[in-house]
């Protein structure tokens, strides 16, 4: 049975009712690089045109269409591949951003990993018979006031291990 007082209580609650869905950084950029690979896609179909074209116009008894037009196909091809690399790019930065800022409300001016630190101590002395040194730096991050980057992935696996870590307590 766990001895948790009101406050701890309240938060943990609070962290059964996140969507952890909104702070998956893997599931939100999949969603996002569907444009990517529309583009790459039509580059290498532009780049594949364009090649058979380009072997078109080396046969001497096949009638081509003109090298300024094969040219056209592999320059169309390459700025679509820019395009999507740099769209990527972008969205790998806007992502990450918004899932900070996501973080960021969660955690509030106080660190809300602070606040259930109990239950973080408790979950990991039951699963791995201690507290591993990325969830000691995860939480002196949510005391000290931010997230970092680095810490995405782990910050929402760590919330996730914890509730369900609770409800399981709980049922028993």
């Amino acid at each position: 049975m766990l001895n948790l007082n009101e406050a701890e209580q309240h938060f943990i609650q609070l962290a059964t009712h996140i969507d952890l869905n909104e702070i998956d950084y893997d599931v939100i950029m999949t969603q996002q690089a569907k444009h990517t690979y529309k583009s790459l896609i039509f580059a290498g179909i532009f780049f594949i045109i364009g090649f058979v074209f380009f072997i078109a116009e080396l046969l001497p008894k096949v009638y081509g269409i003109g090298v300024g037009f094969v040219c056209l196909l592999f320059l169309l091809a390459t700025v679509l591949m820019f395009h999507a690399l740099r769209y990527q790019k972008e969205m790998e930065t806007r992502v990450t951003y918004e899932i900070l800022q996501k973080i960021q409300a969660i955690e509030g001016t106080n660190g809300f990993l602070w606040r259930i630190n109990t239950l973080i101590n408790a979950c990991c002395n039951e699963e791995y018979g201690g507290l591993p040194d990325g969830v000691q730096q995860i939480q002196t991050s949510s005391q000290a006031g931010g997230i970092e980057m680095s810490e995405i992935r782990l910050y929402k696996d760590l919330l996730e291990k914890v509730v369900k870590w609770y409800e399981k307590q709980e049922q028993n």
